[in-house]
């Protein structure tokens, strides 16, 4: 095939740099993300393509774990934010995969509404929580640091749990 451009993996953009073949899914630099409608179908959506991303990464003694994992993420974004838009982030770096659901839902200006909202939210992750702190891993939630606003809940999972 004849192409104007010098790589195949040239730039669309005659002005932009060469950024030559970049990371295979051999190299560990898993960058997985899509934005899925509130809705209960959303956590069948966001398992079906974080066991996909894991598989073609070659991550899948991950994928038990993450895949629950994403599904009560998004499970308890959609519960709380039921008419918005959810944001799914699925990465591995060093060692480790960060599962990040983004959700519409803002952050109270009252403290007593926070707290209780944030108690709400924690009690839909009951299952979740236990699952990451089986696996070594961490989690936790806030504000969304997106414009948009929001709330940010995510966990960190090691790549090999510890033993016993």
């Amino acid at each position: 095939m004849l192409t104007p451009y010098p790589h195949p993996y040239a730039s669309a953009c005659p002005g932009a740099p060469d950024p030559g073949p970049g990371p295979g899914p051999d190299e560990g630099t898993l960058s997985c993300s899509m934005t899925l409608p509130a809705s209960p179908r959303s956590a069948g959506i966001a398992r079906q393509a974080v066991r996909a991303a894991l598989h073609a990464y070659a991550l899948d003694p991950l994928e038990p774990t993450a895949v629950q994992a994403a599904s009560e993420l998004v499970g308890s974004a959609w519960r709380m934010d039921p008419h918005g838009e959810l944001y799914l982030s699925v990465r591995y770096r060093d060692d480790a995969l960060r599962v990040i659901v983004y959700d519409g839902h803002p952050t109270h200006t009252h403290p007593r509404l926070t707290a209780l909202c944030e108690a709400r939210r924690r009690s839909t992750l009951r299952v979740f929580s236990a699952l990451v702190r089986d696996h070594g891993g961490d989690w936790g939630l806030g504000p969304s640091r997106e414009p948009g606003g929001g709330t940010r809940t995510w966990a960190t999972l090691p790549n090999r749990p510890p033993n016993g």
